[in-house]
């Protein structure tokens, strides 16, 4: 048994609906591109360029053709579970004193190597280098510190002046490692304004195809914000979206496949802030998830994270709610140690957080039905009367099926309240103490890679002051 379900959230009638939206979006509006090479091989692609709007409009033929001659993907047919630490411009919760405070390189370190210590977090990601947040040369000293401590490298650019370096530094890197240039860098622009890739962003798409690398483009929709404030609006507009970068990774680097998904987060119309744990992200996702199956594209989901601002019922019940209907479609995340959307990345929600994808991975794990664990005999054995308790057939099979936390409670209300008692956060406390009293992890990345790095990042300083 595997609890898995394939969303249906949508009619046929309503992906037909949004389907005809995203035409009339493409062909009508169009998208503003601020980089006249990407104009011209959109142009011959099949859109229609107008140089003066500097506006790429895809009309029906243009975006069957791209639909046609995409390759599909088989969709996922099992739940999955993923768990990762992303980290991003922010501050530090204080496992200790329960205070905001900004990171320390000390502080950093010591979060990656948490996140490296957990048995349920897949891996950690550094996008934004917070102790080096109002550096003009902020994205290759997160390179750096995410190289030397065990980290993924960030994908951040931010500057077309820091390109050079940039690419300087994944020479120096893969020389290093004996490995290609491309298995090394890696880099992503975002539409942040709807249907508009900036001249900034443009430019440095570019200058790395000219050197035969990568950069990914990529969009997020807010619902009410810069997507329509109702949901089907905003699907339609992120559909839209997501043709154009299919398009653009098309016809920069022959790229076959594409994505829908990513999670619509909605404005709040009080405060104006761009809330995670709200029900409408669900929604979103599910309905995106949906629309990749029509498709036949991968989708993803964004997921499991939360607006609370301490480790609480808050924060664990916004991850649940908007990753579990996701995981049990076929995949989705949760983002270990993040609160206030993005903005707060705490040790202790990172321990508990780390506990809740065991206890889901267990969920998506499913049971087996076969003799043995029908247990017919044991039952004719035990029964009327007895308890299963000192079977040999519990004692054989309770390790695999039954999941033991480590946090979560698992004691009597007397039990406890004759212990220390103890509540999930004063046990994800104590985990941390402990880990951080074990021994760093090595380096990863030798003294004098280390020094050949910051040599490239000082000469970016002095070039761009």
């Amino acid at each position: 048994m595997i609890p898995f379900f394939e969303p249906k959230v949508l009619t046929q009638q309503e992906i037909q609906g949004i389907h005809e939206a995203m035409v009339c979006i493409l062909s009508r509006t169009g998208c503003l591109v601020e980089n006249e090479e990407i104009l011209q091989a959109l142009e011959g692609y099949g859109a229609k360029v107008n140089r003066q709007e500097r506006r790429a409009r895809f009309p029906a033929p243009t975006i069957e053709r791209f639909l046609h001659e995409s390759e599909p993907v088989e969709p996922r047919c099992s739940p999955q579970v993923s768990c990762g630490v992303g980290i991003y411009q922010g501050s530090y919760l204080s496992p200790n004193t329960g205070e905001h405070v900004p990171f320390t390189a000390k502080t950093l370190a010591d979060y990656i190597k948490l996140a490296r210590l957990l048995r349920h977090v897949d891996g950690v990601g550094m996008l934004n280098c917070p102790v080096s947040a109002a550096s003009p040369t902020e994205p290759m000293e997160a390179r750096l510190f995410a190289w030397k401590h065990g980290a993924g490298a960030g994908t951040g650019i931010q500057r077309l002046d820091l390109c050079p370096y940039l690419l300087e530094m994944c020479e120096i890197k893969a020389q290093a490692d004996g490995k290609r240039l491309q298995d090394v860098f890696s880099g992503a622009v975002y539409m942040l304004s709807p249907l508009r890739i900036p001249e900034q962003e443009a430019g440095q798409m570019m200058y790395f195809k000219e050197r035969g690398l990568r950069v990914s483009l990529s969009n997020q929709i807010t619902i009410g914000g810069t997507g329509p404030v109702t949901i089907a609006g905003s699907l339609a507009l992120n559909l839209a979206e997501k043709i154009v970068i299919g398009t653009i990774h098309r016809v920069l680097y022959g790229a076959r496949r594409w994505s829908v998904g990513g999670g619509s987060a909605p404005l709040d119309m009080r405060t104006m802030i761009q809330p995670y744990g709200r029900p409408e992200m669900l929604l979103s996702n599910l309905a995106n998830m949906q629309l990749a199956r029509h498709y036949r594209v991968h989708g993803g989901a964004h997921c499991g994270n939360s607006d609370a601002k301490a480790p609480s019922c808050e924060a664990s019940m916004q991850k649940v709610l908007s990753a579990m209907p996701c995981i049990l479609a076929g995949g989705g995340n949760i983002g270990a140690g993040l609160l206030s959307i993005d903005e707060l990345f705490s040790p202790i929600q990172m321990i508990l957080d780390n506990e809740l994808a065991g206890a889901l991975r267990r969920v998506v794990r499913g049971f087996e039905v076969n003799a043995d664990t029908l247990a017919t005999d044991v039952i004719d054995q035990v029964v009327p009367g007895g308890f299963f308790t000192a079977s040999e057939h519990t004692a054989a099979h309770f390790r695999n099926e039954l999941w033991e936390p480590e946090i979560w409670s698992r004691e009597s209300l007397q039990t406890w309240l004759r212990g220390e008692r103890k509540i999930d956060a004063d046990i994800a406390l104590d985990i941390w103490h402990d880990h951080m009293s074990k021994p760093d992890f090595a380096p990863g990345i030798s003294e004098d890679t280390e020094r050949r790095l910051t040599d490239v990042i000082k000469r970016a300083r002095g070039a761009i002051a």
